[in-house]
């Protein structure tokens, strides 16, 4: 059978004399490598021998397979460089005609010109991605690029998060300083199906024209030449020194990168697998929201979004786009006319927050409120502000008083909406917050904890088992002995001495059905645990557990505010079931101290930036082929970890370490299998290297680090040990675990040699 590396040779090969390959520059590298393997005693490279069996579809030696590392991505796929919207004399054997025909030439130059680089002036990456100029101020990009500064889903609910910001510059060249940094004022639209989204960006020049969009079906676009135009950065998934060859060692800048478009696929998207066109141009993780342009018309034929080394790169097919009315009326310019007919993908769009307030972009961030003389207001939408404090009718007998905290007063039938209007007492009766337990179920017989099977087809498929505690004597036993806490739908191994969780596991799904069940209910933290808004929740001890052995609800409400609550299995996660009462049950039972570990605000608060302990969920279950996962997490409990000394009871104290590491495993189905993603959030940055320079991939956030780390990291760190089948499908180690990095603003912990 062939491997991997003699089919995507021979995939390349098709139709191509690869004997005019074997160049000087070819010849060079067999050299080099012969010379590497015979001081480190790897077999000497075969590289004539590698054509040849892929050729006869026979699997590569090792040393054949060791040549084609090195060969083919300098010699089949090749990068060219942009300069002042342009490029020079193309040399290489197969792809002469770019620069050899001036009508191919033209095109490219055309598009080359509308192509710019998603900027992050305020971010946690130097930058997001590419897009490419579609209409009047319209840019396309992938939507995982756009969730990097953007939250929301459809085409009237997006915002900008917390101090992000977006820009579009259209330069970057090598050997250029010249950047003009254009702003990303709203996002128009993220698509709830296809990886993409529609940028508006002010100022665009008109040498900046809208690329055009083609109607290509995608069953036809099989071996068209395209030309993907972005801006690949350094890719630790490739070897670097291919890498550095390739590149010339300067990565973010504008290049070319020609190729060839292979037969439609299916490919792993936001939690569904989606007919996608391929590609085998040189693509690395900057060329997100790249777009395929056909040498022989202009036209933009695919948005490429991902891509797997030595196999095959992805690509939404600009038809496909075409096909949805929303994508048109975000004001793409498309090859054919606007359809009447729904998509096949229509339902992905009804189920994208049904009811959302209309479409908030950046420029709207800072407006003043409308003024109380303003007649043009109506009055059931006007606000009036003084000072810090804001006052809202809603036009039905109702204010809302923002101090910045929101209070909702019944004041009967309404005719002025001012201050004076608000009775103080009543404002400071109930703006108080009021210490609130959440509604739980106290009969814990039902609870059968988490499923291995959550993952499978019924019973039959892939089991994904919990992980064992190596040295089980640190575990906190039961009142009737048991070693672990079944909730619904997860389950908890507490510890003995530091009497936090040593491990947490759950089954996570996005799935409607689940997520809401009886559609005649109300699925919000209020209508499920009976909190308002503003009560503090006070969480519950487990009575299976003897309260010695749980740190209480009394050390986080009393401790000055030093520690949030930090549930380490989410809410939202677990709140799901076939039934609106086991759904309720799951979101109770998260409310348990044993699902506590303290953490710092920033760390623990959504609303202080991005959802931290969260965002890495979102990014595998986007490369996931369904709506489910199972997911491991828990604090490192290290012996170096820092003492807190806080209260547990009104007169009595309480030492408690602080873990100032959390770890998470998060396991998925792809379309080839399971997969297994694995990330560190750290508090503490004392150990961490510095913030890397300019041309390194990532940039470091300020208050806490995200990696993603192998899976026996994890194990060293905790002592816990996982399925052998979860180790034989980590994602560390393929194209999945860098880009699950980038997504999630963080970085690819190296592997320490031992």
């Amino acid at each position: 059978m062939t491997d991997q590396y003699s089919s995507f040779l021979a995939r390349l090969a098709k139709g191509r004399d690869l004997s005019d390959l074997l160049s000087d520059r070819m010849l060079a590298h067999q050299e080099r490598l012969g010379t590497a393997a015979t001081e480190s005693a790897t077999p000497r490279p075969d590289v004539q021998g590698a054509i040849n069996a892929a050729l006869n579809g026979q699997p590569l030696t090792d040393a054949q397979r060791y040549a084609t590392e090195a060969i083919i991505l300098p010699e089949l796929r090749p990068v060219i460089d942009v300069v002042n919207d342009s490029y020079g004399t193309v040399t290489h054997k197969l792809w002469t005609h770019l620069s050899a025909d001036a009508a191919i030439k033209s095109r490219l130059e055309t598009a080359i010109r509308s192509v710019g680089r998603i900027e992050l002036p305020d971010g946690p990456l130097p930058y997001a991605g590419t897009g490419f100029v579609v209409g009047d101020g319209q840019v396309m990009t992938n939507r995982h690029v756009a969730e990097i500064f953007a939250s929301g889903l459809g085409d009237r609910s997006i915002i900008f998060k917390t101090g992000l910001s977006a820009g579009f510059d259209l330069k970057r060249e090598r050997a250029s300083a010249g950047s003009t940094v254009l702003e990303v004022v709203n996002v128009l639209m993220s698509h709830p199906y296809w990886d993409c989204a529609v940028l508006e960006v002010k100022g665009l020049p008109a040498s900046a024209a809208p690329l055009l969009l083609a109607g290509t079906p995608v069953e036809e676009l099989a071996h068209r030449e395209i030309a993907i135009i972005g801006y690949p950065a350094f890719d630790p998934r490739n070897p670097a020194e291919v890498q550095d060859d390739l590149f010339d060692s300067i990565f973010r800048v504008k290049r070319l990168q020609p190729g060839v478009l292979l037969p439609a696929s299916g490919a792993a998207s936001f939690g569904k697998v989606v007919q996608a066109v391929g590609h085998d141009a040189s693509t690395l993780g900057g060329n997100s929201g790249s777009c395929a342009v056909e040498l022989a018309t202009g036209k933009v034929l695919g948005l490429h979004f991902g891509g797997a080394y030595r196999e095959r790169n992805y690509g939404v097919a600009a038809s496909s786009l075409g096909a949805d009315p929303r994508v048109h009326d975000a004001g793409v310019q498309f090859e054919a006319p606007r359809p009447t007919a729904a998509p096949a993908w229509n339902a992905w769009w009804d189920r994208s927050f049904p009811g959302e307030a209309p479409s908030v972009g950046r420029s709207d961030r800072g407006r003043a409120a409308p003024s109380r003389a303003d007649s043009s207001v109506p009055l059931s939408s006007q606000s009036v502000r003084r000072a810090d404090t804001v006052v809202t009718s809603s036009g039905n007998g109702s204010i809302t008083v923002t101090i910045p905290l929101n209070v909702t007063v019944s004041l009967g039938d309404l005719v002025t909406a001012t201050t004076k209007a608000l009775p103080s007492e009543a404002l400071a009766a109930d703006i108080t917050e009021k210490l609130a337990e959440p509604w739980r179920d106290t009969d814990f017989s039902t609870r059968t904890g988490y499923n291995p099977l959550f993952l499978a087809a019924g019973d039959v498929g892939p089991a994904v088992p919990a992980p064992m505690v190596k040295d089980q004597t640190v575990l906190a036993r039961t009142r009737d002995g048991k070693m672990r806490l079944d909730y619904q739908n997860f389950s908890i191994a507490m510890h003995a001495t530091r009497h936090l969780a040593v491990f947490t596991a759950s089954n996570v799904t996005a799935e409607p059905a689940l997520k809401r069940p009886d559609k005649t209910k109300k699925y919000t933290r209020k209508a499920l645990s009976g909190l308002e808004e503003n009560d503090q929740e006070k969480w519950y001890t487990d009575p299976r557990l003897d309260d010695k052995l749980q740190v209480s609800d009394y050390f986080y409400t009393r401790d000055d505010g030093n520690f949030d609550k930090g549930h380490i299995v989410r809410r939202d996660d677990v709140a799901w079931g076939e039934t609106y009462d086991i759904l309720r049950r799951a979101n109770g039972d998260t409310y348990h101290v044993t699902n506590c570990s303290p953490q710092i605000a920033s760390f623990n608060r959504s609303a202080s930036g991005e959802d931290n302990w969260g965002d890495f969920e979102n990014v595998v279950l986007s490369q996931a082929a369904t709506e489910r996962l199972c997911v491991f997490a828990g604090p490192v409990l290290d012996d170096n970890d820092d003492t807190f000394l806080g209260r547990d009871a009104p007169r009595s104290r309480i030492r408690v370490k602080i873990p100032s590491r959390f770890w998470k495993v998060v396991v998925a189905r792809v379309e080839d299998g399971l997969a297994a993603f694995s990330v560190m959030l750290e508090q503490n940055l004392e150990d961490m290297p510095k913030a890397p320079e300019e041309g390194e991939e990532f940039i470091l956030p300020d208050e806490f680090k995200k990696s993603v780390v192998p899976l026996r990291d994890i194990e060293e760190w905790t002592g816990l040990e996982f399925a052998k089948t979860l180790h034989d499908v980590d994602q560390y180690y393929t194209e999945r675990g860098p880009n699950a990095a980038e997504r999630i603003g963080g970085r690819r912990r190296r592997v320490r040699r031992r």
